[in-house]
């Protein structure tokens, strides 16, 4: 007797990337965790977890090598939790293996979800570690936390959730529209050893540093922009300089098109700043920073780098060509566009609980690998979590980030400092 035929999806624009891309200089995972007040209790967490997947049943699938492209299909196979024992965002994604392209774990006071990148984006991982805490909580004290999971998630249906946000807002606009490219700076630090990722994590206030930004007239995206430009070209000779310092900055499509999928839906902007050429003062950084804010992310220019980018997909050429001459190619393709960017800035933003939830709660973080540098930034209340990943040994970047905060009066505490330790 045959068994029921799986169902199965292709791999969005940006997703399909990350299969050709993976490896062990970045194996294309990250993490999101929420650190509590007590102890996790590992029984309740897995009570929490089985609910929590019946409402992403679509992040319950394998990777599967097609003819001309990678696809998900849905699995039999379920999360189990465990304690956390290898380095964060260690690999998920094994070839020729079907196994979950997430995993959650916990250690201490925190809950740690990890994602293959291909799955989902930082938006949707966010929309299950909430309803995973939500749901643990719950389960922990259910005189205390009240109501339904639907109050964290968003309003939509499984329809919705499982959209392909590409495919549906893909158009022709924006062909004529110039997108800025450089030929960036690269870092040129001792890397770490067996590829482990360098962690630097710290917590400030969001108070403190949004008083700061507003004092510049800046938001807070643009104030750390423009600080984290600054702290790598502190540390940068005068040659040097006679490149651009630019960051790769992801940018949440959701909030241009009107989606609820869970699936990956992002693009992103590159901001370059020439300090051969430019003020090196911060206030003129800063002043840089929200002019190119203003003019870049605007719906007609993120339109038009997110069509760009699916023209290649739905050339007639690209799509008859079998796969491993596709991945090839995108080898190629990430080798060369590597020069263009020196750094990441991912800023996921607010993250809101129910008033119930808040009190058992210290706060949330995100971080990635990465083969060069990265911040990720998210924050909870008061909290704002800054986390540096880096394929680097030394720290410079990161004391001059951190430095330049601490000197306009933001307090920082560093939470973490070694990703190979696993603890914090």
């Amino acid at each position: 007797m045959h068994g029921r035929r799986r169902n199965w999806r292709s791999l969005e624009n940006t997703a399909k990337i990350f299969p050709a891309t993976s490896g062990k200089k970045d194996e294309r995972v990250f993490r999101i965790s929420c650190q509590l007040k007590e102890t996790v209790d590992p029984v309740k967490l897995q009570k929490a977890l089985d609910l929590c997947v019946e409402d992403f049943s679509l992040f319950l699938c394998v990777l599967r090598v097609g003819m001309f492209w990678n696809y998900l299909e849905e699995t039999h196979l379920r999360p189990v939790v465990r304690e956390e024992s290898r380095p964060p965002c260690s690999q998920i994604y094994f070839r020729d293996q079907k196994n979950l392209l997430f995993e959650v774990t916990y250690y201490k006071k925190r809950i740690n979800f990890e994602t293959y990148h291909a799955l989902t984006d930082g938006t949707g991982a966010m929309q299950f570690v909430k309803s995973l805490v939500f749901y643990y909580l719950k389960e922990k004290y259910p005189e205390k936390i009240q109501g339904s999971p639907q109050q964290v998630q968003f309003d939509a249906t499984k329809a919705e959730l499982s959209e392909d946000s590409f495919e549906k807002y893909y158009s022709d606009q924006g062909k004529g529209i110039k997108i800025p490219k450089y030929k960036a700076h690269q870092l040129k630090y001792r890397k770490t050893e067996y590829n482990t990722i360098h962690l630097t994590e710290g917590i400030l206030s969001v108070k403190e540093l949004l008083s700061t930004a507003k004092s510049y007239g800046a938001t807070l995206s643009v104030y750390l922009t423009a600080v984290y430009l600054c702290a790598i070209a502190k540390d940068m000779r005068e040659k040097q300089k006679k490149k651009p310092v630019a960051l790769m900055i992801p940018v949440n499509l959701r909030n241009y098109f009107p989606s609820d999928s869970v699936r990956n839906f992002f693009g992103w902007i590159d901001i370059g700043y020439d300090f051969s050429k430019q003020s090196n003062e911060l206030e003129d950084v800063i002043a840089f920073t929200t002019k190119f804010f203003k003019e870049e992310l605007t719906p007609e220019r993120i339109a038009a780098r997110m069509n760009g980018f699916m023209r290649m997909e739905k050339n007639p050429f690209m799509r008859i060509l079998p796969l491993p001459v596709k991945l090839w190619g995108m080898q190629v393709g990430a080798m060369v566009s590597s020069g263009n960017g020196t750094a990441v800035f991912s800023n996921i933003g607010k993250i809101s609980m129910p008033q119930e939830c808040r009190a058992y709660i210290d706060w949330f973080d995100f971080y990635t690998t990465t083969p060069k540098m990265e911040i990720c930034a998210c924050s909870f209340e008061d909290n704002l979590t800054i986390s540096f990943t880096s394929c680097y040994a030394e720290s410079t970047v990161e004391k001059n980030f951190f430095r330049m905060l601490t000197e306009k009066g933001t307090e920082v505490r560093i939470i973490s400092w070694n990703a190979e330790k696993g603890g914090t």
